[in-house]
């Protein structure tokens, strides 16, 4: 007989142990963990640190990138993070770690928090835990009550932070380290942005000097890295942005660091840092009122003269009056002065045209204005004296310059006269070969060219008007001309390219120069003092292609950045040249 009585007791077994393994799978399904953490709680304003992911689990595989919140006070430098797998096994258990490492600068000061980052882990969305940061300005007191500063951190230095609109200020870019730190190259970010500013590199020397300096009884070196020319283009409160430096350094082990010798080969680590300065605010100054002078926004140790190509013309013909401002200062924010001239005198576009050199510190050249003139009424034209204001900001007066009067003679016209010969021939007709028959008259007005000579005086009427309308709104409306010639000044700056491929730095300054200048003259911008973003959103505002605009901002990143490139060859600059003949082409479609 059998027996069945034990049955239900394995049907029992049978079911805690499916129930056992459904548990245990959820377990592994689950065995993971997510944190999140910096590698400092405390940063200064400017200073770079990181942010990392970190996942670890037995059982896991497929692992999504985290995703960032936004981050008050706080810049991510990239959105691709650095990653890293890890395996270990320990007693006989295999674990994987994935970590990913995000780098961030701090902005503002004050308490912030790192929102929790999202993580997919094998489908399933997980969090990490918020993350608070504390950034201190640099210089603030410890809690010991002593004063701090980071290990390393940039500044941007000027020499006058109450300047007047077109004085020149030089912003120094130096860099701060302490003891046992080196840097070993240097790279700014592209586009520090100057808005209200017209910017100009001065020469730097290639190899920066560090000397050492003591900042709140700590022991630094400095090192100035590049300097700048800045000149304001308003008055009011204008802000320098902040300046991104990319540093590779190399740091020393602390001397009670036992194991500095034996890792890391020499016993030193090199890695790259972004570190960004503070924005600075300075106040310009509004400049005082002309007395009875021309003002022509010149500032600083300029000369001004003026002259004409000749003292006698014949009426019709052109003569020149040629305004030269020369010296150390703002050359290419001098505007053109407004003359008295005589009301007989019929004038067209003026011609300007600059030269900038950059000496040590200063950007000295020469600008020239030049206004073509014709009179048709002979007689003697008369130009009086005129009283131009130059501004010194060593004392922080107007220094006055009197142009003396000037005349030139006009001399009526001479007609041509054509001289007819006194001979004459009688002409037969030859006979033997063709027939002659006396010709039909046939009436003028049926002729071809009675029309053509009736319809030439018209013609020459409406591109006459046209023409003294033209000239007359080009030396009227300033943004018209700079519209109508933006072509012209545009290959003007190419050229000069062209005509210096062995210096590929004055290339890529004139391309930049023409980019630009091109985009400002057709918009009717200020010529100085926006930066190549604004002229970027200009031209995405105007309806610019998505492609075109890819290639301006490519082309005036690689001007901007050229100084801290390798050294292009012929073949390099010629086609850089190319590309911005084709872009001007575009750009005058659009615009």
């Amino acid at each position: 007989m059998n027996k069945t009585g034990n049955l239900p007791s394995v049907y029992i077994r049978l079911l805690f142990l499916f129930i056992l393994s459904l548990i245990g799978s959820g377990v592994s399904a689950q065995d993971f963990t997510l944190e999140a953490t910096v590698s400092e709680n405390r940063v200064f304003t400017g200073e770079q640190f990181t942010l990392n992911v970190e996942v670890s689990g037995t059982s896991m595989r497929d692992v999504s990138l985290p995703v960032l919140p936004d981050i008050d006070g706080l810049r991510v430098l990239s959105t691709t993070p650095s990653r890293s797998t890890s395996i270990s096994i320990v007693n006989g258990r295999t674990t994987s770690t994935t970590s990913y490492t995000y780098t961030l600068i701090a902005r503002d000061t004050g308490h912030f928090t790192i929102p929790p980052i999202s993580v997919t882990i094998d489908n399933e969305e997980v969090q990490t835990e918020p993350v608070r940061i504390e950034v201190i300005e640099k210089g603030n007191l410890s809690p010991d009550g002593g004063p701090q500063l980071p290990d390393i951190f940039v500044e941007v230095e000027v020499d006058d932070k109450t300047p007047v609109p077109g004085q020149q200020i030089v912003a120094s870019i130096a860099i701060y380290f302490k003891q046992g730190i080196e840097v070993t190259s240097f790279q700014p970010s592209a586009g520090w942005r100057t808005d209200g500013f017209w910017k100009e590199e001065l020469d730097n020397l290639r190899q920066p000097r560090a000397e050492s300096v003591i900042l709140n009884n700590v022991r630094y070196r400095k090192a100035t890295l590049m300097r700048y020319a800045l000149f304001p283009t308003r008055s009011g409160e204008l802000t320098l942005t902040t300046f991104t430096l990319n540093a590779g350094i190399r740091t020393q082990p602390s001397r009670n660091d036992p194991f500095g010798s034996f890792f890391g080969g020499s016993g030193t680590n090199q890695r790259r840092v972004t570190i960004e300065s503070d924005p600075i605010v300075l106040q310009v100054q509004s400049l005082p009122s002309v007395e009875n002078a021309l003002s022509i926004n010149a500032v600083g140790n300029l000369r001004v003269k003026r002259e004409l190509t000749r003292n006698e013309i014949t009426s019709g013909e052109t003569i020149e009056l040629i305004t030269t401002v020369e010296g150390a200062g703002n050359i290419p924010l001098v505007r053109k002065p407004n003359y008295n001239l005589p009301d007989r005198l019929d004038l067209y576009s003026p011609e300007e045209n600059s030269q900038v050199q950059r000496r040590g510190e200063t950007i000295q050249g020469e600008k020239k204005f030049t206004e073509l003139m014709t009179a048709r009424v002979p007689g003697t034209y008369n130009i009086p004296a005129e009283r131009v204001a130059i501004y010194n900001p060593d004392n922080r007066q107007y220094r006055y310059v009197t142009l003396p009067a000037m005349s030139f003679e006009v001399l009526p016209g001479t007609d041509g006269q054509i001289a007819a010969s006194g001979s004459s021939l009688r002409l037969q007709p030859v006979s033997g070969l063709a027939t002659w028959y006396p010709a039909s008259p046939e009436p003028f007005y049926n002729t071809f060219w009675f029309w053509i000579l009736l319809a030439l005086p018209a013609v020459a009427l409406i591109a006459g008007t046209y023409q003294k309308s033209l000239q007359k709104r080009l030396a009227t409306d300033s943004l018209f001309a700079r519209a109508h010639h933006a072509s012209d000044r545009a290959y003007n700056q190419i050229n000069k390219a062209k005509a210096h491929l062995d210096e590929p730095k004055l290339v890529y300054n004139h391309i930049h120069k023409a980019v630009t200048g091109f985009i400002s003259d057709k918009l009717g911008l200020p010529e100085a003092g926006f930066s190549d973003e604004v002229l970027l959103e200009k031209l995405e505002q105007k309806g610019c292609s998505d492609s075109l605009l890819k290639k301006v901002r490519t082309l005036l990143t690689k001007c901007a950045t050229i100084s801290y490139a390798p050294t292009e060859g012929r073949g390099d600059l010629q086609a850089d040249i190319t590309k911005t003949e084709h872009i001007i082409s575009e750009l005058k479609k659009l615009l």
